[in-house]
């Protein structure tokens, strides 16, 4: 089931629900329930956060199993981008944020007797903003699971992906460790120099190796291993590359805005990161994070294989999509590459446990390597 409201109508239910101001108490405004196999529960709405001193409405969905197969833990989602719609490749509208980590760690976490909720920052700010919501919404999550299970989560972890997975890094690096443990999908945020750095060498250099103009370039071009190196994957991985190539000129081109993303690379709790090798948006600065990180037992970092920032069995592949191939042209062999790469998701969720016998049994994952798609971490 889900819920599709305008800006207008959601502000609407805001202001009905807020009538009496003083009440910190109000911060459901409107939900729906469902029963699921097995006896869980599923309640999707609207939830008030605040942001800068303003209360407003952010979807949300929270799962809980039966009380006799709950584990006593919640997993809270972050999703990837800033929120709101995701489209199928056409640019249909087939959902909003809330359930994007669905197919990613929802289902699964649900599966292993864990509560499991996220919310749809829809616009707000990733970062630090971002990071103050998803704490907000956590204890708001946290509230709910006591009062349909009967006492309060013993532990709370953190999966984020991509724009969510620079959130679940703040959360790593948090002294409040309000996460007993964190894994971070394909993240953002991990090293801020090396971002700057690979931004600028991709913009000089991708006029000379764009495949729409230079096609007839070889393999073993000194241009293409130059810009190889500068994004951090192989040459192997080019069709992919004008995603990020135009967008990297487009930014240079703009003033540099203020950011509050710069990671410690000093970790508070257990923390797994899986990344694809051929994720060009964000593999660098991921290595350049693994380098410096510290405590470096309390670390771990899986590649996978000829994967890409999304997972094609991932159904948020088809935003992408529909983003290279309909609003930035950039052709359907982009699109379909993005569809056709290795996937993550085995590896994501082999990975999911492994943080939880880490806090639970004090069992440490293995250590960090590059894994085939298809292999386990054990």
């Amino acid at each position: 089931m889900r819920i599709s409201l305008t800006r207008a109508a959601l502000l609407g239910v805001l202001s009905a629900a807020t009538v009496d101001a003083q009440s910190v108490a109000v911060t459901l405004l409107s939900t729906r329930e469902v029963a699921l196999d097995g006896g869980a529960t599923e309640m999707r709405g609207l939830v008030a956060l605040d942001i800068s001193g303003t209360r407003v409405p952010k979807r949300f969905v929270l799962r809980v199993p039966p009380v006799a197969t709950w584990n006593g833990g919640l997993v809270i989602g972050a999703h990837g981008g800033s929120g709101g719609d995701n489209y199928d490749r056409s640019g249909k509208v087939i959902g909003t944020d809330e359930s994007a980590l669905d197919d990613v760690v929802g289902r699964q976490a649900l599966s292993m007797g864990f509560a499991y909720a996220s919310v749809d920052r829809d616009g707000a700010g990733a970062w630090r903003e971002g990071y103050g919501l998803t704490r907000q919404f956590t204890r708001i999550a946290a509230e709910q699971v006591a009062r349909r299970l009967g006492r309060a989560p013993a532990r709370t972890y953190l999966v984020g992906l991509s724009a969510g997975g620079g959130i679940a890094r703040l959360a790593a690096e948090d002294s409040l460790r309000a996460y007993a443990g964190v894994l971070i999908i394909a993240g953002a945020g991990g090293d801020r120099p090396t971002r700057l750095d690979r931004q600028r060498r991709m913009a000089e250099l991708w006029p000379q190796v764009d495949p729409r103009t230079r096609p007839e370039l070889p393999a073993d071009s000194p241009l293409l291993r130059a810009y190889a190196d500068a994004v951090g994957t192989p040459i192997a991985a080019r069709r992919l590359w004008p995603y990020t190539g135009a967008s990297a000129v487009a930014a240079t081109s703009r003033a540099a805005p203020a950011r509050t993303d710069d990671a410690t690379g000093v970790v508070q709790v257990p923390t797994i990161e899986v990344v694809g090798s051929w994720d060009d948006l964000v593999i660098r600065e991921i290595r350049a994070y693994d380098a410096r990180v510290r405590p470096r037992d309390l670390h771990r970092l899986y590649e996978v294989d000829g994967a890409w920032h999304m997972s094609p069995d991932d159904d948020g592949v088809w935003s992408f999509q529909y983003i290279a191939e309909t609003r930035m042209k950039l052709g359907s062999d982009v699109a379909d590459a993005m569809g056709e790469g290795a996937s993550y998701l085995p590896t994501v969720r082999d990975a999911f446990r492994h943080p939880v016998r880490w806090v639970e049994q004090s069992v440490p994952p293995p250590p960090s390597r590059v894994v085939r798609p298809a292999d386990g971490l054990q």
